[in-house]
């Protein structure tokens, strides 16, 4: 029964997984992902009936998982677009008279 440990270990990375995300951990969630393809790589194919409930949850798991990230992406796509319109804004202060300051400085 070593398999069981192993998809109790499934459940117990999504739990990892969650928390780097929410703690926009990136680089441990590369990390973890490495962990799950590991473990996924050592299970029995196919999994055994008994196997049933730690793959739903892991499958339940993955798919709170994956709206995450597309949360996250989201954010982090709002913040690039402010940070452009941000720089454009400054951009506009610098008008022609500007550069010309740049170059007597």
């Amino acid at each position: 029964m070593k398999w069981a440990r192993a998809f109790a270990d499934l459940d117990d990375l999504g739990v990892r997984e969650a928390a780097a995300i929410a703690g926009a951990r990136w680089e441990e969630l590369v990390d973890i992902q490495a962990e799950r393809q590991s473990l996924l790589g050592s299970l029995p194919a196919p999994p055994p009936p008994e196997a049933k409930p730690a793959l739903e949850r892991a499958l339940a798991r993955t798919s709170e998982t994956q709206q995450a990230l597309v949360a996250a992406m989201a954010e982090t796509k709002g913040m690039i677009e402010r940070l452009q319109g941000g720089r454009r804004a400054v951009q506009a202060y610098g008008g022609p008279s500007a550069r010309g300051l740049e170059r007597r400085a």
